[in-house]
């Protein structure tokens, strides 16, 4: 285990690493999103030497030639030039015709974490500093344009913790493995049919995301199907039951005892310019804890969002009711969320400021008849900070932010997030397990996220990331058992 001290020396190395690259550049660097909190809320940041990496919704491919975050959206059709190295000469290996090759390709990824109190003292010794190795090798065969061959294998370790988390230990396994089958209609429109294994983050990746923080992201087995009119809509179908993670080798395998199945559709242009999302998605489970209670959970999701990005400003709201039936009680929860920024792009190091305010509803009357907890269905564990140390549930938050970049390659960004419970009722419901601290009358207000992070595209293939949280429990958390909590993240990632 690292000494406090020694956690420090990592932190303040990391740094002076960073300032010899503030005068030097890149030809090859690129802003990749590690994580989809900065891709997907529409935060500006400086262009970089080299196309970024993007969100994509449905099937849509990315810019040509540039590594993704989803590498399943990434577009390498064009051969490579002359002279191309051969990490991305893979990439494209051409198979006869000119539309019919295989790429393949992988990543590396160390990322090394240290929790102090990351159940916030809800349980006894819950420090934990794991280092996590995320190894990926994927092949992706286009035969023509019509039809597509995507098969991802992944080896997932996790070293030194303290206790185990089931995502960072799954030993050789399949991640992803489907068929793309894509029929045109008309001039711009096509429809893709998904069969298989698959990673499937919805709209902005709030409410349905990756869990990339982890080794193992969220996937699922079924159907999915996309319908794309280039340039205006998609409109997304999908039945598919989660992967259940199990330790041992090749062994995971779909749930029995859940099913997700729904509809999402966006309209690049809305009214007011506005990008316009709508959605309706229902998540079965045949057990679920909530708080003190458990018991059948059968949960609708209906939400709307709406959605812009320019080089000076962004703006991202949305909003989501959920019905159903919770054990023997009706669902009757709701959350809204917004994030807006201004970007100063003509300013020394195009700085960003900022704002993002988010309620998730609770419980107001325990022994009634309607459960008010809102319950997200594979939630961004980290999108209120990189420590996760807070579910998505009868919270509220606030969090005016700043973004620097003080070279192309680089970006910071700092910032308090200040944190209430929305129903007194209600507990505080911690970490990605949803484990709750009971209801207590007292303030309703449970503390402060001192945020930071700092991104380094060191090459096109090399992204360095450093988080720091931490988090000042207020006095009425602290006088039911609550305590600070610290969190620190080191990550490396290298794609190929």
């Amino acid at each position: 285990m690292f000494a406090t001290r020694n956690r420090w020396t990592v932190l303040a190395a990391f740094a002076a690493g960073l300032v010899p690259m503030l005068g030097e550049s890149s030809a090859l660097a690129q802003a990749v999103a590690s994580d989809p909190v900065s891709a997907a809320s529409a935060v500006s940041i400086p262009t970089p030497a080299a196309p970024q990496a993007e969100i994509l919704p449905g099937g849509r491919p990315g810019p040509s030639g540039v590594l993704q975050l989803f590498r399943w959206t990434e577009d390498w059709s064009a051969p490579p030039a002359p002279g191309t190295p051969l990490v991305d000469r893979i990439r494209h290996i051409p198979l006869g015709s000119s539309d019919t090759y295989l790429s393949l390709g992988g990543e590396i990824r160390a990322y090394y974490t240290d929790w102090q109190h990351s159940a916030l003292g809800l349980r006894a010794a819950d420090d934990n500093d794991p280092l996590q190795l995320r190894l990926r090798l994927l092949a992706d065969l286009h035969i023509g344009p019509h039809v597509r061959a995507f098969v991802e294998v992944g080896d997932n370790r996790e070293f030194g913790a303290q206790f185990a988390t089931l995502p960072n230990r799954g030993r050789l396994n399949l991640q992803q493995a489907f068929i793309d089958l894509t029929l045109p209609l008309g001039n711009s429109g096509s429809i893709t049919l998904r069969p298989g294994r698959f990673e499937m983050p919805l709209g902005n990746n709030k409410l349905v995301s990756v869990r990339d923080a982890m080794n193992e992201r969220f996937t699922y087995q079924g159907l999915r199907a996309t319908y794309i009119l280039h340039g205006s809509l998609s409109v997304d179908v999908f039945a598919v039951r989660p992967v259940s993670l199990k330790p041992g080798t090749f062994n995971d395998g779909p749930s029995h005892v859940s099913s997700f199945r729904g509809v999402y559709v966006s309209a690049a242009k809305g009214p007011f310019g506005l990008g316009t999302d709508a959605y309706w998605y229902r998540l079965d489970r045949e057990v679920a804890v909530l708080g003190p209670r458990s018991g059948e959970d059968r949960r609708n999701t209906w939400g709307m969002r709406a959605w812009k990005r320019t080089s000076n400003w962004d703006l991202d709201v949305e909003g989501a009711y959920q019905t159903g039936t919770f054990g023997s009680r009706d669902i009757a929860a709701w959350a809204v969320m917004f994030e807006s920024g201004v970007t100063l792009s003509k300013t020394a190091m195009t700085p960003r400021l900022g704002l993002r305010a988010n309620v998730f509803s609770g419980n107001h009357d325990p022994s009634g008849k309607a459960s008010g907890t809102f319950v997200p269905a594979f939630p961004r564990f980290g999108l209120i900070s990189e420590a996760a140390f807070f579910n998505l549930s009868n919270l509220m938050d606030i969090y005016p932010s700043l973004t620097l970049s003080p070279h192309r390659d680089i970006t910071v960004t700092v910032g308090p997030d200040f944190l209430w419970r929305n129903s007194r009722a209600d507990g505080i419901y911690i970490g990605a397990t949803g484990a709750a601290f009971a209801a207590y009358g007292s303030g309703r207000f449970t503390g402060t996220d001192l945020n930071l992070q700092a991104n380094w595209q060191a090459t096109k293939h090399l992204q360095f990331t450093l988080y720091e949280t931490f988090f000042s429990a207020s006095g009425s958390l602290t006088s039911y058992g609550g305590k600070n909590g610290n969190y620190l993240g080191i990550q490396s990632d290298f794609k190929f």
